[in-house]
């Protein structure tokens, strides 16, 4: 995939998720929103899309929590080494999830602590192992119950 094309698969995705009403992770287009653009950055990453280019681009048209929700996963994935997709999406799920019952503890959470659990669950053997092992880390790190 070039440069300019993940970041108008991104745009597109951030775009549809745009409309769905004023919550940043409404249950469950938010959560899926949330997986379609953690997967899409990760793309951008790899793809040698520089970070600014890509905010750049993105923040026209997105309402405040969409863009606000965004941003934090570009900063996220950017800002720390790369995880795998399927361990991050899964991670950024669970966060949706669990925000929609424990906002404040959600948001109070740092990404820096949750990073290093995420490394050990991308050691995990079956490769089906490892969402579960990240979903895991939102409450661990939150210290919400699952």
């Amino acid at each position: 995939m070039t440069r300019m094309a993940a970041v108008f698969t991104l745009l597109s995705c951030m775009a549809s998720a745009s409309a769905l009403g004023a919550s940043s992770c409404p249950f469950p287009e938010g959560m899926q929103a949330s997986i379609g653009a953690s997967k899409q950055v990760i793309e951008a990453r790899h793809a040698g899309v520089a970070k600014d280019d890509l905010l750049t681009r993105m923040s026209p048209g997105l309402n405040g929590q969409m863009s606000q929700l965004l941003n934090n996963i570009v900063d996220e994935v950017y800002d720390h080494p790369a995880l795998l997709p399927e361990v991050y999406a899964a991670y950024r799920f669970e966060h949706c999830f669990v925000s929609q019952q424990h906002a404040e503890q959600v948001a109070a959470m740092k990404f820096a602590d949750a990073y290093p659990l995420l490394k050990k669950c991308e050691q995990l053997h079956p490769e089906g192992t490892r969402p579960p092992c990240a979903m895991r880390v939102v409450h661990t790190v939150t210290g919400i119950p699952e």
